[in-house]
């Protein structure tokens, strides 16, 4: 129970500390421009320099794809009169307890279908899976069995998801080709017979960087990263558009690339120059704390996107070259979004075009955030009722076949039941 009186206490300091920290970020913001402006001036050089010097940066950047001066203006695609389909794909879980009626974990993935001048009708749904058996909860991973901890279901909620969208990706494209085929075999109507096959877009909520997978050992990544790049490789073949859209994005790879441009030696050995430093005291430290969607918060206009970028993740880089993530920014009347895409779609001029407009429209019915995403979020959440009702439909069915002593521990009884 809290005690809002001593709460309210600290609240008022933050509310003094996030006054001072907007004035930092201005200052910062500020200085970034002035060298964002700089640099756009001077790409080649500050694309040579970015190259020498990535290997000795401690932080994360990205390597320039287009111009970084690019500001592209990007239309709904509800302008245009092809007809297309989007999905989106969200996901949560319920992590194991020992506590509970029985060990075992919870995926559960939401999944939009919505067509646009398509008689292909939407798709609302979830798709559960349960892991429960003894190796599920102690995979074995380098011939060693090991108990899932938050990371590891993090990681296969994440994958599960990718795949549930890959695999309804196609099947939505072959519902398409169906209808279009029956439509083929109408000679009334020639128009449809040569129109062109529609595009789909297949959303991700969040990042398309498994960022946290190379905390897990080498067999697991390399498991983990063939399931990864089989649904990217899929898509690509497919013709499919794939777009991880990311809200309020934290990341700061081009902040980083500026601050390699900062930098007063010529060639960034950070931990031979700045080691013994905190990074606040950093020569290259003026223009941070600062994020990507904040600088580009100023540089771009509404519903403009900023250049591509290839990530420096160490993690994308041990992945192909087609499946590496790439990533650009979009400004909407709501938020800067972080875009990432696989690179092969970047090559991919008319369906790239189609995917940045495509997420416009999104961005726009769902009145801030795209609205394929946001159906996935609510089909997938779970909530406390409907997490209670899963435990008791679980306890149900071992009752039901003979299971003695079907109960939770005394400590989460006492939780839910207490004293007064």
């Amino acid at each position: 129970m809290l005690d809002f009186i001593k709460l309210g206490l600290l609240v008022s300091q933050i509310t003094l500390d996030s006054l001072a920290e907007k004035q930092d970020t201005r200052s910062s913001l500020d200085e970034a421009l002035l060298v964002f402006a700089r640099e756009c001036i001077n790409q080649t050089a500050f694309t040579e320099k970015l190259a020498v010097n990535a290997p000795w940066i401690l932080w994360p950047t990205a390597m320039p794809l287009e111009p970084l001066s690019t500001a592209k203006s990007v239309a709904s695609i509800d302008t245009l009169t092809a007809p297309w389909t989007v999905l989106g794909v969200d996901g949560s879980q319920i992590m194991p307890s020992h506590h509970e009626v029985h060990n075992c974990y919870l995926l559960n993935c939401g999944l939009t279908r919505i067509s646009y001048g398509l008689d292909l009708p939407p798709l609302l749904t979830s798709e559960p899976r349960l892991f429960a058996r003894p190796e599920d909860l102690y995979p074995l991973v380098d011939r060693r069995r090991i108990y899932i901890d938050e990371l590891y279901v993090s990681l296969e909620r994440s994958i599960f998801e990718l795949e549930i969208l890959c695999q309804n990706a196609l099947l939505a494209q072959q519902s398409i080709s169906r209808l279009q085929n029956g439509d083929a075999k109408r000679p009334d109507d020639k128009a449809k017979i040569s129109a062109p096959e529609p595009k789909i877009l297949a959303m991700y909520d969040g990042s398309l960087i498994p960022w946290s997978a190379e905390k897990m050992s080498d067999g697991y990544l390399e498991n983990y990263m063939a399931r990864f790049e089989s649904c990217i490789n899929l898509m690509q073949a497919a013709g499919i558009a794939l777009v991880g859209y990311v809200s309020k994005s934290r990341a700061s790879d081009v902040v980083n690339d500026l601050r390699s441009a900062v930098c007063p030696f010529s060639v960034s050995l950070c931990r031979d120059h700045c080691g013994h430093l905190n990074e606040e005291d950093f020569p290259c430290s003026t223009i941070w704390p600062l994020t990507d969607r904040t600088l580009y918060g100023a540089a771009l206009e509404l519903y403009q996107r900023s250049g591509c970028m290839l990530s420096g993740a160490s993690i994308v880089k041990s992945m192909a070259e087609e499946a590496a993530i790439s990533f650009c920014y979009l400004k909407s009347e709501s938020e800067v979004a972080r875009l990432e895409f696989p690179r092969w779609l970047t090559r991919d001029e008319q369906l790239f075009d189609f995917a940045m407009s495509a997420v416009v429209s999104q961005v726009l019915k769902g009145q801030g955030y795209p609205l394929a995403l946001a159906e996935a979020h609510h089909l997938a959440v779970i909530k406390g009722p409907e997490r209670e009702r899963f435990f008791e439909l679980l306890a149900q069915q071992m009752i039901q076949l003979g299971i003695n002593h079907v109960k939770t521990s005394p400590k989460e009884t006492r939780k839910r039941t207490g004293f007064v």
